[in-house]
């Protein structure tokens, strides 16, 4: 599901994907087919019975500080207080070992106390049932969300826009270790009319429907361990702009390594072909890569690495689209029993493709924007799975063309990466 978050909160990345993995059942480890394993996790973790029903209700603090440029501003900073809280709640029925169905729903409130045009409340809501048959495992999902959120690090204004996702599909299990799924998924993108960023209406560039089609082959190695292979065939159009209409795919080898494990985390890398309808606009074929592991030494010490490489579509009416690529590092330490330091670096480099002879000069350098953002905090484990967090994080944009786009700002504040009703 695309449902996407900007990197340059103060937000610790693990803090995001914590509360994402929890919010979506698609994020979930993988299971076999015909596996009622979801039934005995929600069994094992959903605090509370009430007659058929499993719930797991919590209030997550996202943020809570100062950011120093609310606009990300190239001069001119305005600084405001802000928080981010999320009530959420997961609801689960299970029929037997036969069938599970689970629903989401929170929705973020963000507040700002001087910019009432920043404030917002976005929410989110995920509906997914699965069947179990034997060897098979059917499911359908279907997933809402309204947001006022940046869409990604290239957009600095707080677009409302919604996303609609629809996904259903088979998996089977071919031997107890070995599993074939196959699934369509279908996501539309919407953006209010009156939404514009230099100039641009982001209705005209960025209203997208995407369609894709998936097979994934799964080897569950050990119980630690799942080995995949991916393949997608994906469909883009944008009706307001056919000029953009894409058809690509990709193969893409992984590995699925469970917390327990001696590193831990995913590594999906492999090949993507990028094929715009348009023939003035210049495809892509080369690597494409969303790996996170981590490492514990001595039990006290955490070393994690990123790196995110893919093809994502620009607002900019000129460069259509653009190559992502981050890396980022982490160091975690333990200090006693409840107290810990975290030390985070992302670099991302975005090179923009413009169709052919789009501009005046033929000889004009080919736009390309850099971020650096970089986190340091230190962390107090209320109780399990609870962490509070109080850090700061330094962002900055540098444009390789166009020296209006740079800026820089800090945030500080207060996260807490779990549920404090929990």
């Amino acid at each position: 599901m695309r449902f996407v978050r900007p990197r340059s909160s103060v937000i610790p990345a693990s803090v995001l994907i914590g509360s994402l993995v929890a919010a979506s059942p698609v994020l979930a480890q993988p299971v076999p087919g015909g596996s009622a394993q979801p039934i005995d996790e929600v069994r094992s973790t959903y605090p509370l019975h009430p007659g058929p029903l499993y719930l797991n209700p919590s209030l997550v603090l996202k943020q809570l500080g100062v950011d120093t440029n609310v606009f990300n501003e190239s001069r001119d900073e305005e600084s405001d207080f802000t928080f981010t809280v999320t009530p959420r709640l997961d609801v689960a029925v299970p029929f037997a070992r036969h069938g599970l169905l689970k629903t989401t729903g929170a929705a973020d409130v963000v507040y700002y106390a001087r910019f009432v045009s920043e404030r917002s409340i976005n929410p989110l809501a995920i509906v997914r049932g699965e069947a179990y048959i034997r060897r098979i495992t059917l499911f359908a999902e279907g997933g809402y969300l309204d947001t006022h959120d940046r869409v990604s690090q290239e957009l600095d204004v707080r677009a409302r826009h919604t996303d609609n996702s629809a996904l259903g599909g088979a998996a089977l299990r071919i031997t107890p270790k070995v599993s074939v799924e196959v699934a369509q998924k279908r996501v539309k993108t919407r953006f209010d009319r009156d939404e514009t960023f230099n100039g641009v209406p982001l209705s005209l560039t960025l209203n997208q429907d995407s369609r894709t089609f998936m097979t994934t082959i799964r080897h569950f190695s050990t119980p630690l361990t799942t080995v995949s292979l991916d393949y997608q065939k994906q469909e883009d159009r944008f009706a307001n702009d056919p000029t953009r209409n894409t058809d690509s795919y990709r193969v893409v080898p992984g590995v699925d390594l469970k917390p327990r494990a001696l590193i831990k985390g995913s590594a999906h890398v492999g090949y993507r072909s990028f094929t715009p309808h348009d023939a003035r606009l210049p495809g892509q074929t080369g690597l494409v890569s969303t790996l996170a592991l981590g490492y514990t030494l001595l039990g006290a010490t955490t070393f994690g690495v990123s790196f995110d490489r893919d093809f994502e579509f620009s607002y900019s009416t000129e460069t259509p689209y653009y190559v992502d690529n981050g890396v980022g590092a982490t160091i975690q330490r333990a200090i006693g029993p409840h107290f810990d330091v975290l030390l985070e670096a992302d670099k991302s480099r975005y090179d923009y493709q413009r169709f052919a002879a789009s501009t005046a000069d033929p000889e004009a350098p080919t736009p390309v924007e850099r971020t650096n953002v970089y986190r340091t905090s230190l962390g107090y484990l209320i109780k399990k799975q609870t962490r509070l967090r109080f850090g700061v994080a330094y962002t900055e944009r540098q444009s390789k063309t166009d020296p209006s786009r740079d800026y820089h700002g800090f945030r500080f504040g207060a996260t807490v990466s779990s549920g404090i009703l929990r």
